[in-house]
């Protein structure tokens, strides 16, 4: 490796830069601290807030400083695999710079553009360092293959036998091991279920909206209409009704993937409200095959994002995007699922929207991964979003409500037929306060210089 003292010093710039962001996002504006704190440092122990632009100015200043300081990837030795690599602080510099850039954009600030440069130039370093690839085995694991992304482990979780030794994927990981550090449950009595919002997200198979008029949508009369004809994320993410599934506990794990018919093993999906699903979706990303204990890692960034960032960077910052851009980032996603490309020509013809359809792309491949608030919030869309209803599959006029094993959910239906979990009048984003979160009151008491964000006074 390179120089150890300037390897942490980099390192140490990362975890500021870091650490900063997400002050930045939550509040705006902090006190900006730059050096070790004694009691005698009042004037910055009890001093007022820094501007945005200077915590912004910080965060850039640290990533510029520590990523010519830090190794590529594959010259971090096996055994310190897991520390900061040039790639990972690039690809935090473009999750950093698209955040930045577009908050500004939307939000009526200076600056956006210099932001959303930062986020392609960074983007693009990580592409054309070829450190990094898609995760596609396909060829050994059929087209199933992108969910054991998410649970691979050292020993053997899926059919394949495949491991961590073959992720190229993950740029920077929360890391755990069967034996060392066991990872959490991501998810549990379906708390983490998708919604009607998501579900209708995904295209059909031919790239179109469910909602146009040429698409192959198959409706929801049956329990898995909606399913048919569509984008293969959702086949892969999704659980059908119906469809028999793995778990972490016996006899339901798949211990060998033999004998995957054996009606004694596995379980099969039946859509019970309250403990497998709270909107009648059932999510089956990060969900493992194999018992306890488990030893998968958490992508805190991966490849995936930042062809994402690269192709919306690109848009944001020239309101256009060129095919070989789309080639470059979302087509390569597209590519692993088999799903048709994104081009300019399909997009006028069919009525579409580009920035629409890259917005679609993002919320669809990171969905459940912890990006959709800060995204909301950074386009100021979620005035919009977050005061609409939360709903869950259509029952009226489906097998849900002919079917009778749903004959007393409890909730109510709106006018489309559709199961309410949330109510629209329960649910308020107010865009003159929510944007921002409120500085914790105990650190005003400490600190009256500390203005609180507006709205939260």
């Amino acid at each position: 490796m390179k120089d150890d003292i300037k390897v942490y010093e980099a390192e140490m710039k990362f975890f500021r830069a870091y650490q900063y962001f997400n002050l930045l996002k939550r509040f705006g504006g902090v006190p900006l601290i730059e050096k070790t704190l004694t009691l005698d440092d009042k004037d910055l122990l009890y001093g007022p807030r820094d501007s945005r632009e200077t915590i912004a100015a910080f965060i850039k200043k640290n990533l510029d400083e520590a990523i010519p300081e830090l190794p590529l990837e594959s010259e971090i030795a096996n055994d310190d695999k897991g520390r900061i690599s040039k790639g990972a602080a690039l690809a935090f510099k473009a999750r950093f710079s698209l955040f930045e850039g577009t908050w500004r954009k939307y939000h009526g600030l200076q600056g956006a553009e210099a932001f959303l440069d930062d986020a392609i130039s960074a983007s693009k370093s990580v592409i054309d360092s070829n450190e990094y690839e898609l995760w596609d085995h396909r060829t050994e694991l059929g087209d199933l293959a992108y969910k054991y992304f998410f649970t691979l482990s050292k020993i053997k979780a899926n059919p394949a036998g495949l491991t961590k030794a073959d992720n190229k994927e993950t740029i920077l990981a929360q890391r755990y091991d069967e034996d060392l550090r066991e990872s959490p449950r991501y998810e549990h009595s379906g708390n983490l279920c998708p919604t009607k919002k998501l579900a209708d997200m995904y295209l059909d198979k031919n790239g179109l909206p469910i909602n146009h008029p040429n698409t192959v949508f198959k409706g929801y009369q049956r329990l898995t209409s909606e399913y048919e004809d569509r984008d293969p994320r959702m086949d892969i993410f999704f659980l059908k009704p119906g469809e028999r599934f793995w778990l972490f506990s016996q006899p339901m794990y798949n211990a060998d993937w033999n004998n995957l018919d054996d009606p004694n093993r596995g379980i099969v999906y039946n859509v019970e409200f309250g403990f497998w699903t709270q909107t009648g979706y059932r999510n089956v990303k990060f969900e493992a095959e194999i018992t306890f204990p488990l030893g998968n890692d958490w992508s805190v960034i991966r490849y995936t994002e930042v062809l994402l960032i690269y192709a919306e960077a690109s848009f944001e910052k020239n309101n256009r995007i060129t095919d070989a851009e789309l080639n470059l980032s979302i087509n390569k996603l597209r590519d692993r699922v088999g799903m048709p490309h994104l081009t300019n020509d399909f997009v006028t013809t069919n009525g579409l929207n580009m920035l629409e359809e890259i917005r679609r792309e993002r919320t669809i491949e990171l969905s459940l991964e912890g990006f959709r608030l800060d995204d909301l919030r950074r386009w100021k869309t979620a005035e919009t979003e977050l005061n609409q209803p939360l709903r869950g599959i259509k029952y009226k006029g489906t097998e849900y409500e002919t079917d009778g094993r749903w004959n007393n959910l409890g909730y109510e239906v709106d006018e489309e037929g559709v199961i309410i979990l949330e109510k629209a009048s329960d649910r308020k984003f107010d865009p003159d306060k929510h944007y921002l979160f409120p500085l914790p009151t105990r650190q005003i008491l400490l600190n009256p210089q500390l203005e609180q964000n507006p709205g939260w006074k």
